[in-house]
């Protein structure tokens, strides 16, 4: 006889959510595996054949740990993917964009470096204000929980959104 508890357990351990939640789920799970392999079983199946399509009822482990987080904590991880990446990521954009206007109003130019169709335009003050921005949106990020990787979005957005923008522009000359 299979212990539906314990091989529930060790197919969703990675299921983030708390100790009292996990074990609901996994009391539930089990709990259906065991009534489903016993309606197997009183249909006259063998031991292996109604183990092996209780199985089958879960094919896909991890898909099923997705779903289970998703109903769970659907609400919770949209509410973090605002918080932890696009408040910071767009606080970013709109404080580097108003700084840039800000600069221009009070009258700092970029400087045209190089000539032709190769010459940019530089502006020192903004760029050297990306980084401070920049940072801000990774503390912004990082305090509201979030990694690495959001935290190096949040504040790398303003150039992001720049780049895609000019290529979006120019891109197709």
């Amino acid at each position: 006889m299979v212990d539906w508890q314990k091989l529930v357990g060790q197919r969703l351990s990675g299921l983030a959510l708390d100790a009292a939640e996990k074990d609901e789920v996994h009391a539930e799970l089990a709990a259906h595996l065991e009534d489903f392999y016993e309606s197997l079983r009183t249909k006259g199946l063998s031991e292996q054949a109604a183990i092996q399509q209780t199985l089958a009822q879960v094919a896909n482990w991890p898909d099923l740990r997705r779903k289970i987080l998703i109903a769970k904590k659907g609400r919770d991880f949209m509410k973090k993917r605002l918080h932890q990446l696009w408040i910071p990521g767009f606080l970013t954009f709109i404080l580097s964009t108003v700084f840039l206007m800000t600069l221009q109003k009070l009258g700092f130019q970029p400087r045209i470096v190089g000539d032709g169709p190769n010459a940019i335009l530089f502006c020192a003050p903004w760029l050297e204000s990306l980084l401070f921005v920049g940072a801000l949106g990774a503390y912004l990020s990082s305090r509201a929980g979030g990694s690495r990787g959001a935290a190096l979005f949040a504040s790398v957005f303003p150039v992001l959104a720049l780049t895609t923008a000019f290529l979006l522009m120019f891109g197709s000359t």
